[in-house]
């Protein structure tokens, strides 16, 4: 029976609890941070000070049942697959930057991850307690990486904390419970009838004293010791009772709510990362496989086309197609990279990621995602939910039961990298005198066309003191009360361009065609 604690936590809420992944760059102060909300001391444990294992928490932060579930992932390099999985399931996620250290290489990783994603963002800018730091700085650093804070002219909250002194941790989770409560995260479930609970798999390892341990979070539902738990592995259905659910600190729980995170353990399988199981009433097989069978079925995700993955050709510095190649047997893998291996298109070859035998794995998609690659599969399945992740995160994941076929396509898909790429030309500048902002909201701004022209649809960068604020598009000119379609050097006019961002009077404008 769960404990009155957590009886109580788990009346408290009308709804679920939110789901916080933490991102950022390797040493920006994530975990500093997470210890202070759960008054740990868990960074000087990692080695080397840096977080090398995905963890998941849950806290009461105001100790009235307001619960929060934290998910801590590594920032270093190598970690990639990681940070992938811990965002998959989140409902917010916390980008961390340094403000002595502004944007870095993860950090801009990251950026890339949340925008892929549908977790809504928070920026938190870590050590605001440090003497000559440039906030403002920073800030314009991140917007100009892609992400668009308010501010900016954009919506993406931002917050200033020190993890060391706590200065701003409390206003950090006013926020984030202010944005799970706008984003309706306290919205009942609606499980089907014998089903419990819905389980996420984010990390499993051996223990030597408690066997098979998997961190999971409660995407739906709830989970108590002794409820049966289904799931597939390897194209195998298992259905088990829980023996034991702990936390982080190793705490016995009797009860895990939705939203919420722990570890099971005593399983008989050693989960799959990514694993989706379900928790049910009873030992109910055929339930079991029925659920099962629609998650492979009816995603609801709309098919990639090949082309257009192909065109992040513009990326491509290496001039080479990267994939990973799964096969049904040794033989056949061996025929299969050697073909690739001849296949070249101009100055575009094949580039051979990863390869093995068996099933296409969750591993495998999350690899291709972090390393820009298709997956290409010979007489082989793709396993259980792996093809919803793939489209959800746009990864392309092709199979084949002819050879032929799919060094084919490969030799396509060289071809349409080698087209010759479209490049710019500057063909106009203008400086801004003003900035007005409509009835509706709508701003416009007031410039003079300084050199060449400036035509709409065109590409255009605003840039204030030699940082490029935003790439965007011009959506209307305006000569006074009259639309154009161009304005000449020495003209003022009136601009609305596609994109969110504060124009201040004195930022250029660059305007750009296509040859």
């Amino acid at each position: 029976m769960p404990t009155k604690s957590e009886q109580k936590n788990e009346k408290s809420r009308d709804g679920r609890t939110p789901i916080v992944t933490i991102l950022g760059h390797v040493d920006h102060g994530k975990t500093t941070i997470l210890d202070k909300i759960r008054e740990s001391n868990v960074q000087k444990c990692e080695a080397g000070g840096i977080t090398q294992k995905v963890s998941v928490f849950t806290v009461d932060v105001d100790g009235k049942g307001n619960l929060i579930t934290f998910i801590d992932t590594p920032g270093h390099e190598a970690f990639d697959l990681m940070r992938v999985r811990g965002e998959s399931v989140a409902d917010i996620v916390l980008l961390v930057v340094a403000a002595d250290d502004g944007v870095k290489p993860q950090t801009k990783e990251s950026i890339d991850i949340i925008n892929n994603s549908s977790a809504k963002p928070i920026v938190v800018i870590n050590k605001c307690d440090l003497p000559n730091i440039n906030l403002e700085k920073v800030k314009r650093d991140i917007v100009n990486n892609g992400m668009q804070l308010e501010g900016f002219g954009g919506s993406v909250p931002v917050i200033e904390v020190s993890g060391k002194t706590g200065k701003g941790i409390p206003e950090l989770l006013d926020l984030i419970s202010l944005v799970a409560e706008v984003e309706g995260l306290k919205e009942g479930s609606n499980l089907p009838k014998g089903v419990l609970g819905k389980v996420f798999v984010l990390e499993s390892v051996k223990d030597k004293f408690k066997g098979n341990v998997s961190s999971v979070v409660l995407t739906e539902g709830r989970m108590c010791k002794g409820n049966w738990f289904g799931y597939m592995l390897n194209g195998r259905i298992f259905l088990e009772k829980i023996k034991g659910i702990v936390t982080e600190d190793g705490t016995n729980m009797c009860l895990l709510s939705r939203g919420c995170g722990g570890r099971v353990i005593g399983l008989s399988n050693l989960l799959e990362l990514g694993t989706e199981g379900y928790v049910l009433e009873n030992k109910d097989t055929k339930l079991l496989e029925s659920l099962l069978k629609k998650d492979n079925t009816d995603s609801g995700v709309e098919d990639i086309d090949i082309e257009d993955f192909f065109s992040i050709r513009a990326d491509n510095d290496e001039k080479s197609l990267s994939v990973i190649v799964k096969s049904s047997s040794e033989g056949s893998l061996e025929a299969i990279l050697n073909s690739l291996k001849r296949i070249k298109e101009d100055e575009f070859s094949v580039k051979i990621v990863s390869s093995g035998v068996g099933n296409i794995s969750l591993s495998d998609v999350e690899f291709a995602l972090v390393t820009k690659s298709i997956v290409l599969g010979f007489e082989v399945s793709v396993e259980q939910g792996v093809d919803d992740f793939a489209k959800k995160n746009g990864v392309l994941v092709k199979t084949y039961d002819v050879i032929y076929r799919l060094t084919e396509e490969v030799q396509e898909a060289l071809a349409i990298m080698s087209l010759p790429q479209e490049s710019e030309e500057e063909i106009g500048s203008a400086i801004v005198r003003a900035v007005f902002t409509l009835s509706d909201g709508t701003k416009i701004i007031g410039c003079k066309v300084e050199s060449g022209i400036l035509k709409k649809d065109c590409k255009v960068y605003v840039v204030r003191k030699d940082e490029i604020l935003v790439e965007s598009k011009i959506k209307s000119l305006r000569i006074n009360k009259d639309s154009v379609s161009e304005v000449k050097s020495g003209f003022e006019c009136g601009m609305q361009i596609t994109s969110p961002v504060d124009v201040m009077e004195g930022d250029k404008v660059f305007c750009y065609k296509k040859i």
